[in-house]
């Protein structure tokens, strides 16, 4: 099956398998799985390379962070959802 690529903003990808949405706020994860609140922020765009119906997938993040609107990029694994406040 071939390999797909996806943006977060897609709507020709709904199986795509993003763990994080559009607006989602999230953090940089430390060493022990806090949150890092310098480095939290909004995901404001992202995509995401998979194989349509399961297997190895690799997403990827843009987010703003919400001390100076700077931006960074993160893998599913890099980042944790903050509580909505």
């Amino acid at each position: 099956m071939a390999t797909r690529l996806a943006r977060l903003s897609d709507p020709d990808a709904p199986d795509a398998p993003f763990i994080f949405k559009k607006g989602d706020r999230v953090a940089w994860k430390r060493w022990d799985g806090s949150p890092d609140e310098d480095m939290s922020g909004v995901v404001i765009d992202g995509h995401c390379e998979y194989v349509p119906g399961g297997g190895a997938y690799r997403s990827r993040y843009i987010v703003q962070r919400f001390k100076d609107g700077f931006y960074f990029a993160a893998d599913d694994l890099d980042v944790v959802r903050l509580a909505e406040r």
